[in-house]
């Protein structure tokens, strides 16, 4: 079991940028099977992508580590974009932010409401998974010895 913890213990940022850009990778698949592929919301597909490669590449190439992790923390800013963005729509889609919608199995407006008549709204946290993914990603590779 000490085998195994210190086993743990020292590759512990490389487990944390692996599972980062694993993330990342199925974040940007479902973003795009999703259909987020409009306008500004490509940003997310595209960055949830280009992160996990730039962790992926951070932690078999040493030499790049550092400027990868610098790649993932300014990649940081784009949830908070999206954040932005899904805010702005509930609101002209006349929900507060502290409401939500029910919808059916589809995903379809269950009851409707008196603005949207069931059309759904995007969830207003959503977009920072790619805030805390990115800046995970960034801290381990940030913080691995060379």
């Amino acid at each position: 079991m000490k085998n195994q913890k210190e086993w743990l213990r020292h590759r512990f940022p490389e487990l944390v940028a692996l599972f980062a850009a694993g993330g990342l990778f199925l974040t940007g698949g479902e973003l795009l099977l999703m259909g987020h592929t409009e306008g500004v919301q490509l940003l997310a597909p595209l960055t949830a992508i280009v992160g996990g490669a730039a962790a992926g590449l951070g932690l078999v190439a040493p030499r790049f580590r550092l400027a990868m992790a610098l790649v993932l923390g300014l990649m940081a800013g784009v949830g908070f974009l999206g954040l932005f963005e899904h805010l702005e729509k509930r609101l002209n889609e006349g929900l507060a932010p502290g409401t939500y919608l029910l919808v059916d199995a589809e995903g379809e407006g269950a009851g409707g409401n008196e603005r949207g008549e069931g059309k759904g709204v995007p969830p207003p946290l959503a977009p920072l998974s790619l805030t805390g993914l990115t800046l995970l990603g960034a801290l381990a590779l940030y913080v691995r010895d060379e």
